[in-house]
């Protein structure tokens, strides 16, 4: 019996999104219309990001995971260094409703400020990301999608090898290279957080 395999399509949206702010280490930003990576005088910006997989648990296999964010800030000024935007696994899960710099629930502490994460190769707080864009500090935002492929991590999740706590997101250097995408809370369905599929059923 040949069962014939069938590549399928989704587009997901309604992402849990938070802001992570050094400069505000104990606030949680669980409704701002926007998400940002970088750094601006001095201080540093994350976000942890989770999108629901549980229909894709029975998939075969993940052929494509592009994690599309809708760059608009800042929008007539280059920036001195350029945004490496790295996808890291976040260590544990979190609370949407306490996540900040300094804690990821309800007096629960992150173990290093700013979020625990691991790697491709699963090193603790490690520089090899899962994925990576990088936006030219000479460039300004296009108010267009820009994609990443998250295709590795996403099927780390859907096969069930790891527990799905999502991506945290941050800059490789964070340093005069702070850029802004819109958020899940946006209000404007075509320009939030999106993760567009194919996979094997």
């Amino acid at each position: 019996e040949i069962i014939e395999k069938i590549t399928l399509n989704a587009t997901l949206t309604g992402a849990i999104d938070n802001r992570l702010r050094e400069a505000s280490p104990d606030a949680v930003y669980q409704d701002s219309t926007f998400i940002d990576v970088g750094g601006m005088n001095n201080a540093v910006y994350r976000d942890i990001m989770w999108f629901d997989l549980n229909e894709f648990n029975n998939a075969t296999e993940v052929t494509s995971a592009n994690l599309s964010l809708y760059w608009y800030y800042p929008a007539e000024n280059s920036r001195l260094n350029d945004t490496v935007i790295e996808v890291y696994k976040p260590a544990s899960s979190w609370n949407s409703s306490y996540v900040s710099w300094n804690n990821r629930d309800k007096n629960v502490a992150w173990k290093n400020p700013g979020g625990d994460w691991y790697d491709k190769n699963g090193v603790s707080q490690g520089d090899t990301p899962y994925a990576s864009i990088t936006l030219k500090g000479s460039e300004l935002p296009d108010n267009k999608y820009h994609e990443i492929d998250v295709t590795e991590l996403v099927n780390e999740y859907v096969s069930g090898n790891y527990a799905n706590t999502g991506f945290l997101i941050k800059a490789r250097d964070e340093n005069n290279n702070y850029v802004a995408f819109y958020s899940n809370n946006c209000g404007n369905e075509t320009q939030v957080p999106k993760l567009q599929l194919e996979y094997i059923n």
